[in-house]
């Protein structure tokens, strides 16, 4: 019961975090999770966090990239003519 809260406190954490990265930011320590993963020493408490972040991390990307493509969408016609 303890580590199910532990792991909540952690992903709660993980967000508020992640919430102030940036895009780039936020690519970069996906990347940093992979080469964490490849190695072979690394423990089942850290693979799991890293889990955990990449996920929320990836969650976080999509939502930048939606609310980009949400832009853009917006953007009126009148303002892109150039004639």
């Amino acid at each position: 019961m303890s580590k199910k809260v532990f792991n909540k406190k952690n992903i709660e954490i993980f967000k508020k975090d992640i919430h102030k990265l940036s895009y780039e930011e936020s690519i970069s320590e996906l990347e940093s999770i992979l080469n964490n993963l490849q190695d072979e020493n690394i423990s089942l408490d850290k693979i799991q966090s890293n889990y955990m972040k990449g996920h929320l991390l990836l969650k976080h990307c999509e939502e930048l990239l939606q609310f980009c493509e949400q832009e853009i969408n917006e953007i009126s016609s009148e303002f892109l003519d150039l004639d």
